[in-house]
């Protein structure tokens, strides 16, 4: 099958599908980003390279399709990831013309609509931070997060500040402290199937990340934050267990999806938002649990779940390695020297030779494996030192 990966970046769901035990795909990606490994698992176009553009509109990358196919570029099936769930009108232009393995356009809109989903949410139980979805003027008192209605990442999430009025499109959602986590499932639009949970990597200084941008995850969720008693850890579950069940029947979610949300340190669970579609920690399930994601997420689409008693859902006493990501953010400007080596050091989403990378963008992607949780931070951290060492600055 050709297949065509579309996304402001696709590198994670394209080796997921180059590695599926349904190996076979002949695999395009289109995203902003058109990294050095992205030629491993297929044939890859740019938004930045090919088409000249920074930007990740609706009409922009309609327009790089169109020109794909007028160049013979041609697929059968199209899947996507980050930033095209912000788009309807994308998804709705790869429905009319591509089998397409993803949500559509009425169920990513329905996923995204955060009023309705606390509603219904609040009828099960389930809490979420205090949340003014439409607000005008400056905030009231209170601590307060500025937060754009069609998030994603963390980015444009920013504390309201006194006396500055909040803009069209964002809502104030209290400031919470608590644990960044995630849960990923595969559904098939009524019943779903958690994959695991994770801790998210959020804002972090240490890898020149912005307050609350996303910058990395750590499989699995260890509860390290709260009391770790089992009751705690089964208490959290179910309330995670009903979340997804809920969000996956009220929404018709199909294929591989995501949910973050927030843990208390008394094991309470907030939920933040949907992500309704592959999103960044599932290739982290593949590296720890030996799941096939791609191949669950296109078995979804034939209406088979796999089987819960052989997943995380069923077993959380899972006792092997922690596997950890995080995004290496440029501290300084700077510019790559010779990056080919980089791919067997476990890096991804790697520049080319020569690139110049502006402060505080992202870089590349590292990984790492340890028996704890911080010692898998500190693992990310040193591979971090290592990409650090081979650059050089330039700002």
């Amino acid at each position: 099958m050709n297949l065509l990966i579309l996304g402001f970046s696709t590198r994670g769901l394209a080796e997921c599908a180059a590695l599926s035990r349904n190996a076979g795909y002949s695999i395009t990606t289109l995203d902003y980003f058109g990294d050095m490994d992205q030629k491993r698992w297929g044939r890859s176009y740019s938004l930045r390279r090919d088409f000249l553009t920074s930007s990740f509109s609706p009409e922009i990358v309609i327009e790089a399709l169109h020109k794909l196919e007028a160049t013979g570029v041609s697929h059968e099936a199209v899947a996507y990831t980050s930033s095209v769930e912000n788009h309807p009108e994308i998804i709705r232009h790869l429905a009319e013309h591509k089998k397409l393995l993803g949500n559509s356009a009425q169920t990513v809109m329905a996923a995204r609509d955060f009023q309705r989903l606390h509603h219904l949410l609040q009828k099960v139980d389930i809490n979420y931070p205090k949340t003014l979805h439409v607000w005008r003027g400056s905030p009231p008192p209170g601590d307060w997060l500025c937060k754009p209605h069609d998030s994603g990442g963390g980015n444009r999430i920013v504390r309201a500040l006194p006396d500055i009025p909040v803009p069209d499109g964002y809502m104030l959602q209290e400031f919470c402290q608590a644990t960044p986590a995630s849960v990923s499932f595969v559904a098939n639009g009524t019943d779903a199937v958690i994959l695991g949970l994770s801790e998210q990597l959020c804002g972090l200084e240490k890898f020149a990340a912005k307050p609350f941008l996303y910058c990395g995850n750590i499989v699995p969720l260890t509860f390290s934050h709260c009391n770790s008693s089992s009751s705690v850890r089964e208490q959290v579950l179910a309330k995670v267990r009903r979340m997804v069940n809920v969000i996956t029947a009220k929404c018709g979610l199909i294929g591989v999806n995501g949910i973050d949300f927030l843990v208390t340190d008394e094991g309470n669970v907030l939920f933040l938002e949907v992500n309704p579609r592959y999103s960044s920690s599932m290739e982290l399930y593949r590296k720890a649990y030996g799941l096939d994601i791609f191949g669950l997420h296109v078995e979804a689409f034939q209406n088979r779940l796999p089987n819960r008693h052989s997943l995380f859902e069923e077993n959380p006493g899972y006792s092997g390695s922690c596997w950890g990501k995080t995004i290496v953010y440029a501290p300084w400007d700077l510019v790559t020297v010779d990056t080919n080596a980089w791919f067997d050091r476990g890096i991804r989403d790697i520049p080319q030779p020569g690139e110049e990378i502006p402060a505080e963008t992202p870089l590349c992607t590292v990984f790492a494996k340890a028996k704890s949780r911080d010692g898998c931070l500190a693992a990310l951290e040193k591979q971090q030192a290592w990409v650090l060492a081979n650059v050089r600055r330039t700002g």
